[in-house]
């Protein structure tokens, strides 16, 4: 961190013995100095006689830039519509000002434009409308601004009667126009060049924003960019920004062979270390102007970030994270419900196994499935687990082929369908934790997912899952609902395929989802396992929530024609709703499926486990 930029009257205390030479005997006890006397008359540089006078000191006077957000480490500034937004933030960051900016609230580019040029006036944003556009006069004049430059507002669009001098820069309608407009207007000596509908190098673009640099759309279609030379001073440098860093290269080639002085941006799109750091979404495209002209006006970090679900997006969650900023503003028109808890998450949570607070973002998970009790239930009893992990990576590695992060899983039977009542009468037998555990502290020493797997006979799933609370509390520890082994009353195993209604389903998801939100944990991963309709009949009516990845997993066995036929049905109609998982069996498929083909299949899986 290098500075927290709060706004302070410093008032500077002299003192004497600080600044003169010490001497061999200083007087113990130096007479007074009365006032109006001199404090030395024969030493040079001593100071002068002061005259007594009974008038007050004026006070400092409060500067105009000052600092209105909360002392809490979370600020949200959301909801509101860019208008509005702009005010509040004008409220928050500037008492008065003598320069305000004033942009089209409904054109994105102008308002970027604008973003520079208000934070090298070290002004204040604000947004015009219909609406605004009879009260922009009251809000310049309550901010005392003797100046305001309007960026691409139409003629029309201000007031008749401004009682600050008015600039008005439209660029005749032409964004590239107005941006070398600006740039002429405010001899800003560097332009960031990015192509005009990249809004993540926009973004990044808006966050380098020090008061010295511009903003400079490239036209998105055939305009040649000899065009863009026309009008920009001979001394202007170009530093290009996009997303593709080999489409940034082509970029600056283009842009030399017309003659204009341009180079990569080389250092990271997006920089921190400051002690506040707003965050905002790209895609709110008049917003990450606003932002940005607040936090680059104040000297503090902007950092991207997903609105509809803050934990996602691994690269800009590690930068946030890493940050260790002592307050985070969030800012937007639209930001998920939840927020809160998300963010507290990224900010303070443990990550997944490999990193990142979302399961299935850009990786798939392979398990292996069983038992470590026995050989008789799957591949992960049939060997130890100093065995188990190596077997694992090797089985899972080809799931990689398309691109995708690969997580390695353990699935564990820990309540095992039993052919006896048992001693809770109930027909399933439970592991011991202690026997789990082990397992369970490997795989987070190994970048390996956990799934606990209920198969609850005669009790419900809800009370099967709080007796592994403890290991649901792990970060890395998810859950699986076997329906096939969900008991009536009356019934016994293998007589009939089991099944379980929405409701029970629903409250063990709640459960769950609760439990990670209580305790700050990344997304957990529930497992509804199904290879008949019957299994799940109501399934349509579970809600999967936020805090939950809800896959449903296609575990049948036998010929891969039959499998293929209730994979389909299974998925049909519904692939936006669920997740889906694809098992494969050692020694009952005929034949097991080669990971490619499984990888073709659609919808895609994002889990596959072997037993």
């Amino acid at each position: 961190m290098h500075h927290r930029p709060v706004w302070l009257v410093l008032v500077a205390v002299l003192v004497a013995a600080a600044c003169t030479p010490e001497t061999a005997d200083p007087d113990p006890d130096p007479e007074p100095v009365e006032a109006g006397e001199p404090a030395s008359t024969t030493e040079e540089g001593a100071e002068q006689p002061t005259e007594a006078t009974d008038e007050p000191t004026e006070p400092e006077p409060e500067p105009c830039r000052h600092d209105r957000l909360e002392d809490e480490s979370m600020i949200m500034l959301t909801g509101h519509q860019p208008v509005d937004l702009a005010l509040e933030f004008t409220q928050r960051t500037h008492r008065c000002a003598e320069a305000v900016v004033v942009a089209p609230a409904d054109d994105a580019w102008s308002a970027a434009i604008a973003a520079a040029a208000a934070v090298h006036l070290d002004a204040p944003l604000l947004l015009i409308n219909a609406t605004m556009r009879d009260d922009l006069g009251d809000r310049v004049a309550a901010l005392e601004a003797t100046r305001l430059l309007a960026v691409g507002v139409a003629e029309g669009q201000l007031p008749d009667q401004m009682a600050a001098e008015v600039t008005s820069l439209t660029g005749d309608g032409d964004r590239l126009a107005l941006a070398r407009e600006v740039a002429d207007h405010l001899e800003l000596p560097t332009l960031l060049a990015v192509p005009e509908d990249d809004l993540r190098a926009r973004a990044a673009a808006l966050a380098r924003l020090d008061g010295e640099v511009g903003l400079l759309p490239l036209p998105a279609d055939n305009t040649p960019l000899s065009e863009v030379a026309n009008g920009l001073a001979a001394t202007v440098r170009l530093r290009v920004f996009s997303s593709d860093e080999g489409e940034a290269d082509r970029i600056a080639d283009r842009l030399l062979a017309v003659g204009l002085d341009a180079v990569v941006a080389s250092s990271p799109l997006f920089r921190n270390g400051t002690s506040t750091t707003w965050l905002v979404d790209p895609d709110d495209e008049v917003t990450t102007a606003l932002t940005a002209s607040s936090a680059r006006g104040r000297g503090e970090a902007l950092l991207p970030i997903d609105a509809t679900d803050l934990r996602q997006g691994r690269e800009d969650t590690t930068r946030l994270r890493r940050t260790n900023a002592d307050r985070v503003v969030l800012t937007g028109q639209e930001v998920t419900a939840d927020a809160d808890y998300q963010l507290e998450l990224v900010m303070s949570g443990p990550e997944l196994p490999g990193g990142g607070f979302t399961l299935f973002e850009d990786r798939r998970m392979v398990a292996l499935y069983g038992s470590p009790e026995t050989t008789v239930l799957g591949a992960m009893g049939e060997q130890s687990l100093d065995e188990t992990i190596p077997r694992l990576r090797e089985v899972a590695e080809p799931y990689g082929a398309d691109g995708m992060e690969i997580l390695p899983a353990f699935e564990m039977i820990v309540t095992i369908a039993s052919a006896a009542a048992e001693s809770t009468g109930d027909y399933s037998r439970r592991t011991p934790i202690e026997v789990i555990r082990p397992w369970v502290d490997r795989a987070a020493e190994e970048d390996i997912y956990v799934i606990l797997d209920l198969q609850p006979g005669r009790t419900d799933f809800l009370t099967q899952a709080k007796e592994y609370e403890e290991l649901l509390l792990e970060p890395h520890v998810g859950l699986a609902l076997d329906p096939e082994w969900r008991l009536e009353p009356h019934q016994v195993h293998l007589q009939q395929i089991g099944s379980v209604d929405a409701e029970e389903v629903q409250e063990v998801a709640d459960w769950l989802a609760d439990l990670t939100r209580e305790n700050n944990l990344p997304e957990k991963l529930l497992i509804l396992h199904q290879f008949r309709f019957s299994m799940l009949p109501d399934r349509e009516e579970i809600e999967a929530p936020p805090e939950l990845a809800v896959v449903v997993h296609m575990d049948g066995q036998g010929p891969q024609g039959a499998k293929d036929e209730t994979y389909n049905a299974i998925t049909a109609g519904v692939e936006d709703r669920w997740l889906w998982g694809w098992k494969n069996f050692y020694d009952e498929d005929d034949p097991v499926a080669e990971p490619q083909r499984v990888l073709d299949l659609d919808p895609l899986p994002v889990f596959v486990s072997y037993q």
